[in-house]
């Protein structure tokens, strides 16, 4: 440890007080730590100042939890007693995130022996958790190709729930990214939740995000929930409540509270209408109705146009955890959704259950690596060809706290047929073609086109990379 003159001792003892203040008052780790780590400087061999660096890096929205190992390694090292338990436990989560399961259940199973009663549910859950991700990296699937939208729509702050339409051509999305929306310039908007548009410029690229105007953008939270298939409505997260929005031509109408017979004196958060646009599930924390946190619950249109009071989905589907990022399958027969519960891997991961043909929904299977991860992952939006999907996820090599990714599924006979089909139709001179499926302008011809080069430059992926899943 470095000699202190008092008045240095002063100053880095002021330097750790306002990282104090800023991580457990203000909940701003990612500012804390800058003070913490300019007192690191100065005392390096101080257990609990490397306890706290390592806890910031843990709760960081900008960097790597795997920094965090060191820190906390160094703590145990130096005989941290009073807090042992503690730090145990926070070595045994950074070793969670970094998918380093055998040194995290070693170091949760150490921290539960000396782990307060009331706590030992919470460490017994995190054990479970990194069970299950031990067994289904085990088991990942080599089929999966998952890829980041990139720097051009993705911050280094939150970026989620992304809404996609059917062509795949328009892209909304929630972020938190540092922006001045209002035309008032006192009026900053990083923390805040808003909507962005990008729209894809060619197979991997997109246009840079813009934030929408008024009326969907407002001076306070405004999110993205839901689309509808045909792209007409699109449902929103404001003050704590869902409204709906319709689309004229290029506008979007001023945001509908949706019926007390969906919002409530609780918070709903998201939502997803079936394809007639008659049933509607949505995320409620209603307290008198749900099994714990955040439940999914359904509504349906009655014959006079209005919804009906929304019933929990039950027990099946809902935990005494968080269930949200609710959405559902083009023929209304699958359930996706996001779960702390459940065989979660850790944090929230995707779900999904079928309906049989009484209408019951079957147990939810989690969709596995490459997925799910210990991190957040959430927002699962399936298109309706069922071979892509968009979400959003914390997990590791991201730009920011939530990064929105396109997953490719490759069903290698149901690829080729598709991209020979979609070849050889192009290769056809549409003008001697009497059909209704021929091109009919060149914008159409340009969509059916790039449909064609999706799937064939997915074959092409699925031709090299046999043996291994591939996460860019």
């Amino acid at each position: 440890m470095v000699s202190l003159s008092e008045s240095d001792m002063t100053f880095v003892k002021r330097l750790i007080t306002l990282g104090d203040s800023l991580f457990f008052e203000l909940n701003q780790p990612d500012e804390a730590f800058k003070y913490y780590l300019g007192g690191y400087d100065y005392l390096a061999e101080d257990p609990t100042l490397n306890m706290k660096i390592g806890q910031c890096f843990l709760a960081s929205v900008t960097e790597e939890k795997s920094n965090a190992i060191p820190y906390l390694l160094k703590a145990i090292e130096l005989n941290h007693e009073k807090h042992a338990p503690d730090v145990l436990y926070y070595l045994g989560q950074a070793y969670h995130f970094d998918e380093q399961w055998d040194n995290a259940l070693i170091y949760y199973n150490k921290a539960k022996v000396n782990m307060a009663k009331n706590e030992l549910r919470k460490i017994n859950k995190r054990i479970e958790e990194v069970t299950y991700g031990k067994k289904a990296y085990s088991e990942i699937q080599k089929n999966i190709i998952i890829r980041n939208l990139g720097p051009q729509v993705n911050s280094k702050y939150s970026d989620f729930c992304p809404l996609v339409d059917a062509v795949e051509k328009d892209l909304f999305f929630t972020s938190r990214r540092h922006e001045f929306r209002s035309d008032n310039p006192d009026i900053r908007t990083h923390l805040s939740e808003n909507i962005y548009f990008s729209q894809k410029q060619d197979f991997k690229n997109w246009s840079n995000p813009q934030p929408l105007k008024d009326p969907l953008n407002y001076d306070g939270h405004t999110a993205t929930v839901s689309i509808s298939m045909d792209g007409s409505e699109m449902i929103l997260f404001r003050e704590g409540n869902l409204y709906i929005s319709y689309r004229e031509d290029t506008l979007w109408t001023k945001p509908k509270k949706l019926p007390n017979t969906i919002n409530s004196v609780y918070v709903e958060t998201s939502a997803c209408l079936n394809y007639s646009m008659d049933t509607l599930y949505y995320v409620s924390s209603n307290e008198e109705l749900s099994m714990g946190g955040l439940d999914i619950f359904m509504s349906v249109k009655g014959d006079d146009g209005r919804w009906k009071k929304g019933k929990s989905l039950g027990h099946i589907i809902n935990t005494e955890y968080d269930e949200e990022g609710v959405a559902l399958s083009r023929d209304g027969n699958t359930l996706y959704f996001s779960s702390r519960g459940h065989d979660s891997m850790g944090g929230y991961d995707v779900f999904k259950s079928t309906k049989d043909f009484q209408g019951n929904w079957s147990k939810p299977v989690n969709l596995g690596a490459p997925i799910n991860t210990p991190h957040d992952d959430v927002y699962f939006m399936m298109r309706a060809n069922g071979r892509h999907a968009y979400y959003s996820s914390s997990r590791k090599g991201g730009y920011g706290e939530k990064d929105i990714y396109r997953i490719t599924i490759i069903d290698h006979k149901k690829e080729l047929s598709i991209a020979k089909k979609e070849i050889d139709f192009l290769l056809l001179d549409k003008d001697s073609l009497n059909t209704s499926f021929a091109p009919k302008d060149i914008d159409h011809l340009k969509e059916v086109r790039e449909t064609a080069l999706n799937a064939t430059v997915d074959l092409l992926k699925t031709i090299f990379q046999v043996s291994t899943s591939k996460i860019e």
